[in-house]
């Protein structure tokens, strides 16, 4: 069955001197090591559902030549896990944990609410405390459901307002009974932010009363204002919630301006090709933005890019310029905001620094034994001769391209962050003239198998374009 298998963008070979181009019968070279085109054109022949085009044969020399690099050292008996490579590899969690500690600095204290200060918002009405009770009614309800469902709701608010019902009970919580059910949610209204039925029947009950029925699009409600006794934890919980949301507002709007944030105008069509060459992208110095002490380039957005979904990614080809604009002030906002957090002294504690490494090495591991290597099976390969580990680890590498080539569900990359670290590292170069005659090889060997007799096959499903990967080829 041909599967369609799109693993990478289109990856552009530079760097420096002209002897491996000259090679043609190579297509991408990591020290030693050498990927031959006619090796790889029986990969992509073999696997009926691989796309013989230029950007198919260029990612999985790009995967090759990550495989090879980390495979290698592993085997040599790196484990890739002291402070710097955990620092590279877990990027963009490390900034994450930096920004939320440099929040929580901003935050402690401003928020806290004793007893005194939380009994004032409660009786100011800024904010108003409800639970909700739905009868729900869906969009093709008939006219007799509807009814029915109204007469329902109209019945249990009499009930309630007769005390022949409590709201526990209703609710099904467990704060009368002691049996540890939660209680339903409770929902902090501010003004403007329901529906004005909504609105005006939170705002108009005192504290232990029940709103009429309200007609809402998803069905019947009715409102109970729990008294602040009975909630004062969790209506503690949810303001501090609020005025955090509140700052943060305020501060991350303010932030552009304290940095004198500024995106280029006209930046569209660069970050929207960004896609097509991720790794000579990694490597552009071209200016999408400015601000106070620094300049934020095409090569940070595609590292940035890394650490967000695959979704967002494939959809920046086909972005509006505001959005694109929007994507890169938003980048650029968290680049300053990291920057801040260290200018005030932030850190990582030894713990989370810990658990980082521990994330890294599961990630690893689980690369390695993909690879034919399981870090059990390490120590006793660190004594192979220089030769013996290039054999060795050459045909591991190739035999996991074989792999997942023929089955794109098996694809598992090196961590990106870490696979750009290892390549500045290394001398590598993919080998464009190769390229060329990869595609020719492996057309030519596909239409010797397709002429073959074949069982019937069904048509191939669009599978995902896999991971970018990371930096720009180079000679070092």
């Amino acid at each position: 069955m041909r599967r369609v298998v799109v693993l990478i963008a289109a990856i552009w070979s530079v760097g420096c001197g002209d002897a491996f181009t000259s090679r043609v019968d190579v297509v991408a070279r990591v020290g030693p090591y050498e990927l031959g085109v006619d090796r790889l054109a029986e990969i992509m022949a073999a696997a009926n559902g691989l796309q013989l085009q230029r950007p198919v044969v260029e990612g999985i020399a790009q995967l090759w030549v990550d495989y090879t690099i980390f495979a290698d050292r592993m085997v040599a008996g790196d484990s890739l896990l002291d402070s710097g490579y955990v620092g590279a590899g877990m990027w963009a969690e490390i900034q994450q944990e930096i920004a939320d500690q440099y929040h929580q600095q901003l935050v402690s204290g401003l928020v806290s609410l004793d007893s005194s200060a939380l009994d004032s918002v409660y009786a100011a009405g800024e904010y108003r405390a409800v639970e909700e009770y739905l009868f729900p009614v869906t969009d093709e309800a008939t006219t007799t459901i509807r009814r029915a469902r109204r007469a329902s709701a109209m019945e249990t608010r009499s009930m309630l307002e007769k005390g022949t019902l409590t709201w526990t009970k209703l609710t099904g919580s467990g704060r009368d009974s002691g049996s540890g059910d939660a209680p339903p949610e409770l929902l902090l209204i501010a003004h403007g932010e329901q529906t004005p039925a909504v609105e005006n029947a939170a705002f108009a009950m005192a504290p232990g009363e029940f709103s009429q029925v309200i007609e809402t699009a998803r069905g019947y409600i009715i409102l109970w204002r729990p008294p602040l006794a009975e909630i004062r934890d969790r209506f503690r919980t949810e303001v501090q919630h609020r005025l955090e949301d509140d700052f943060d507002r305020a501060f991350l709007a303010a932030l552009p301006a304290r940095w004198d944030v500024n995106v280029r105008k006209g930046i569209g069509p660069v970050v929207r090709h960004l896609g097509e060459d991720p790794l000579r992208a990694k490597a552009s110095h071209e200016v999408l933005g400015t601000y106070r002490g620094g300049t934020f380039h095409v090569s940070d957005l595609a590292r940035w890019l890394q650490a967000m979904p695959m979704n967002v990614r494939q959809q920046l080809a086909t972005a509006s310029d505001s959005q694109v604009t929007k994507l890169v002030s938003s980048l650029m906002r968290n680049a300053v905001l990291v920057r801040e957090a260290r200018d005030s002294g932030i850190t990582t504690t030894p713990e989370f620094r810990a658990d980082m490494a521990d994330q890294l090495r599961r990630r690893t591991a689980l690369v390695s034994a993909l690879l034919g290597f399981p870090v059990d099976t390490l120590p006793a390969l660190h004594s192979l001769s220089g030769a013996e580990r290039q054999k060795l680890v050459q045909a591991r590498v190739l035999a996991y391209l074989d792999a997942i080539a023929r089955d794109n569900k098996r694809l598992q990359t090196v961590p990106p962050f870490l696979a750009d670290t290892l390549r500045a590292e290394s001398n590598w170069r993919l080998i464009p003239a190769g390229v060329d005659r990869v595609l020719d090889r492996a057309r030519q060997l596909r239409a010797a198998l397709d002429s073959q007799p074949q069982p019937a096959r069904k048509a191939p499903a669009a599978a995902p374009v896999a991971p970018a990967q990371g930096d720009t080829g180079a000679s070092h």
